[in-house]
């Protein structure tokens, strides 16, 4: 099993390459082209993909979903918390962590290209039918409907639980830190402490990274 990390404009996309593939996220609008061709260099036949996966429903990680969709003939999964932004375009309600964040807020577009998500997910889901070894775990905190994936190699990819560094992961992309938008802080702690159960060695993340297992426990074990 391989996780290949693409860095796009504002945020990361991960293709999971197991007997089978999966996109995790698919960026911001426009950035399709982008990703089709790191699949390309990762070796990977788009006929190879199984699933779109999204961590959640904002714009930077469902930007080119509809597209991709059209090009790929794939499946895409959400939470069905979440299905509402693919289905309209829109951000729902973002909420600021600081004064920093609000700066940050101000500049995010709230609309994308809609699509209509084949597989609501709800709760935990195995990725054996898409050809990964890996399950699907709700992460709320986030979003309300926030999904990390463990897999087997015992590595995960949690989305926008925390990220890395500062101004979207640009610096300091491994100091794992705080996101700058929180819908609920108890349901973060919550999903930071199923996520430290699984005792994963990398943590890869929506924007920086990836971060190790280690640091990110010195950073939040005190918080939880």
């Amino acid at each position: 099993m391989q996780v290949i990390q693409i860095k796009l404009a504002f945020s990361n996309a991960y293709l999971v390459r197991d007997r089978r593939a999966i996109l995790v996220d698919a960026g911001s609008p426009r950035e399709t082209d982008k990703i089709l061709t790191a699949i390309q260099k990762a070796g990977v036949h788009s006929r190879d993909i199984a699933l779109i996966l999204h961590t959640h429903g904002h714009f930077d990680h469902a930007g080119s979903t509809a597209e991709l969709k059209r090009k790929l003939g794939v499946p895409v999964a959400v939470h069905i918390n979440d299905a509402f932004m693919l289905r309209e375009g829109i951000n729902g309600e973002i909420k600021p962590r600081n004064f920093e964040a609000r700066i940050v807020k101000a500049l995010v577009p709230n609309s994308f290209e809609i699509c209509e998500p084949d597989v609501l997910i709800e709760e935990e889901m195995t990725l054996t039918d898409f050809g990964v070894n890996g399950k699907i775990f709700f992460t709320p905190g986030h979003t309300k409907g926030s999904l990390s994936v463990w897999l087997n190699n015992n590595e995960a990819i949690i989305g926008d639980v925390m990220m890395g560094g500062v101004l979207g992961g640009a610096l300091f992309g491994t100091s794992p830190n705080y996101h700058y938008f929180i819908d609920d802080l108890n349901e973060i702690h919550a999903s930071m402490k199923k996520i430290f159960s699984w005792k994963p060695s990398r943590l890869y993340v929506g924007h920086g990274g990836p971060l190790g297992y280690n640091e990110v426990l010195n950073r939040f074990s005190k918080e939880l």
